[in-house]
């Protein structure tokens, strides 16, 4: 399984999609996954028909993808996009049923948000290669003031510790596999805000096999919780760096590869983004320079070792601490389990 970060189709990018001519933004890592079961981003943009327009005339900070935008996702062959972020009702419900409708035609799963609450906060159920895996996808950041009073809280899922909980205590009991991805936390910053640390010790407490982080646009450490992941923040994928934050420039794909007998490894891949598109990272300085940012940014959150590079660029990452938990102490019911496919 691979998994990535932001990727915007808004803006910039979305007017290289409308001019056909054979843009493919995601074709500088294909060879991060080119061999993955299962490819995983945030789908940080509606995919709507707005007569040519991608960022609205009033703010820079309301854009829309074009509904080509799928059919990029579908070319580079990602399985699941998550829909729930902060740009999620960008151009309203309308736009936001329409994304959804692009998606499908396209053959992209997506998660975290639906035409009712109950299809929002569902998880996406895939097969994939004999395993069946759930995928929940939550926010805790939205634009358009108190979500709670929002029409958009009955459309997108929003991130509440004990609702997702029990969502993944359930979901372990039809399914092989259940993955979260998170949208939260404090943006340009290289360690995890405390509500991002709660949300992801609640995912982890409740069996999620790993959880997948992004909105700081900027990446941020690795955490363990007796042998499962968390990646608090993947960066950017494709979207437009920031000159006064240079790690906007960078970001990681997670990659975890687990077998019957519930052995599991976990790598990361990176890259660099040129041009609002993302580039595998050839320099061995360069990606030795990232990996060290990486490891420093998981001290804070229990520490990583790095291990070997494969082919493709890949490095092995492993927990400095076994079987103790990054969020307190072990215990019982928050052991690695056998996994046994169904």
């Amino acid at each position: 399984m691979v998994a990535g970060g932001d990727v915007s189709f808004g803006r910039e990018v979305g007017q290289r999609l409308l001019k056909a001519d054979g843009y493919a933004p995601l074709a500088g890592i294909a060879k991060f996954w080119s061999d993955a079961d299962l490819r995983v981003v945030n789908l940080e943009s509606q995919l709507s028909f707005q007569h040519g327009e991608t960022q609205s005339p009033r703010h820079r900070l309301i854009f829309t993808g074009p509904p080509e935008g799928a059919n990029a996702l579908a070319a580079a062959g990602v399985s699941l996009v998550s829909t729930a972020n902060n740009h999620a009702w960008d151009y309203g419900r309308p736009a936001l049923f329409e994304t959804l409708e692009h998606l499908e035609r396209a053959g992209v799963r997506h998660a975290g948000t639906g035409r009712s609450r109950e299809e929002a906060y569902r998880p996406a159920i895939l097969c994939v290669a004999g395993w069946k895996i759930a995928v929940f996808a939550v926010t805790q950041v939205w634009n358009q003031g108190p979500f709670q009073v929002h029409e958009g809280r009955d459309f997108v899922a929003w991130a509440r510790p004990e609702e997702l909980a029990a969502g993944i205590r359930k979901a372990h009991l039809d399914n092989d596999l259940v993955l979260v991805s998170y949208h939260g936390g404090a943006e340009y910053q290289d360690a995890p805000s405390d509500p991002t640390r709660h949300m992801v010790e609640a995912a982890l407490e409740a069996g999620a096999d790993a959880v997948f982080g992004h909105h700081p646009h900027v990446i941020q450490g690795i955490g363990h919780t007796n042998g499962r992941p968390a990646f608090f923040s993947l960066g950017n994928l494709v979207f437009g760096p920031r000159d006064e934050h240079p790690w906007t420039r960078y970001g990681m794909l997670a990659k975890i590869s687990v077998t019957p007998d519930a052995g599991r490894s976990y790598a990361v891949c990176p890259y660099r983004i040129e041009d609002f598109t993302p580039l595998a990272i050839v320099s061995e300085g360069e990606r030795q320079r990232f990996l060290q940012h990486v490891r420093l940014a998981s001290t804070a959150v229990g520490g990583i070792r790095l291990g070997e590079t494969d082919a493709s660029g890949c490095t092995r990452v492993e927990p400095l601490r076994l079987k103790h938990s990054a969020y307190g102490p072990p215990r019982a019911d928050r052991e690695s389990r056998p996994l046994a496919r169904r």
